[in-house]
């Protein structure tokens, strides 16, 4: 079936400068927050204008991003053809439906979706696009927070309630041994979206924490011993490792948005 055109004018300029992957965010593009394997960002139209707000997942081969400018939700996936409307096949599941989608020259191809579509994402265990021959399938755990979070950023026009004002110091709270003072550390806004990996090398598991805007400490996954874990993330974002009895591994660990390396990602590694 083909979608209807449900598209708002901001959110038309706001895909025009959509980044190709989570790493090469555009000028345009900064981050809002991580959520698990998504990544929500705020999209800037011409002057530092609101345009929209998109989670996007990679499944280490291409994008996958969901977006909102608050009114109206659309889908984007990458493309480099030259065509301004692509047949495309797409489904959860199986790619099994057709719809044309529109190509602003961006490196992008998308198309609205409405609420009913947009709640299958939220229970569908994956969703494909077959585009050109080249057909790509994402996993969709994760998607429900993801949206919720993205439709919070439209909401707040892009900017983090956290970072609009001087956020107040966290409960004074007791941490473990070799953990940073509660409010010693925050994320600070940043557009230098990257990718990098946790190498647990203690013998215990550890959960890997971001250290969000205003201070407070979100799990988001747990490593076990002697293994490694990826993580979509922001520059300036601070993580930490913490075992079950609330003791902190490694330091804090801040990617670096200027890492260059043998490996494709920055490795950050976690000893006792």
């Amino acid at each position: 079936m083909l979608l209807r055109p449900i598209i708002t004018a901001a959110f038309t300029v706001g895909i025009a400068v959509l980044a190709a992957t989570p790493a090469a965010a555009q000028a345009g593009e900064s981050g809002y927050a991580p959520v698990g394997k998504w990544l929500v960002s705020t999209v800037w139209a011409d002057n530092e204008v609101f345009g929209y707000c998109a989670a996007t997942i990679n499944n280490g081969k291409a994008d996958f991003r969901i977006g909102t400018d608050g009114r109206s939700w659309q889908i984007g996936t990458p493309y480099y053809g030259k065509k301004r409307k692509v047949e495309a096949y797409y489904g959860f599941g199986a790619a099994a439906e057709v719809a044309e989608l529109s190509a602003e020259g961006d490196g992008w191809a998308s198309m609205p979706i409405d609420r009913d579509q947009l709640n299958a994402f939220r229970s569908a265990p994956s969703f494909s696009f077959a585009i050109v021959n080249a057909e790509n399938t994402w996993d969709l755990r994760g998607a429900g927070p993801a949206i919720d979070k993205t439709l919070e950023c439209a909401r707040n026009r892009g900017v983090p309630r956290t970072v609009q004002a001087a956020p107040p110091p966290p409960p004074a709270v007791r941490t473990g041994r070799n953990c940073p003072a509660p409010g010693s550390v925050r994320s600070k806004n940043s557009n230098r979206a990257l990718n990098v990996t946790f190498f647990n090398a203690t013998n215990m598991p550890l959960d890997i924490v971001w250290i969000g805007f205003d201070g407070t400490w979100k799990k988001y996954q747990t490593v076990g011993p002697n293994k490694v874990v990826k993580q979509q993330t922001y520059a300036s974002h601070p993580w930490i490792a913490v075992d079950a009895r609330g003791n902190c591994h490694g330091g804090v660990m801040i990617p670096d948005p200027n890492f260059r390396g043998e490996t494709p990602e920055e490795q950050f590694q976690i000893w006792d």
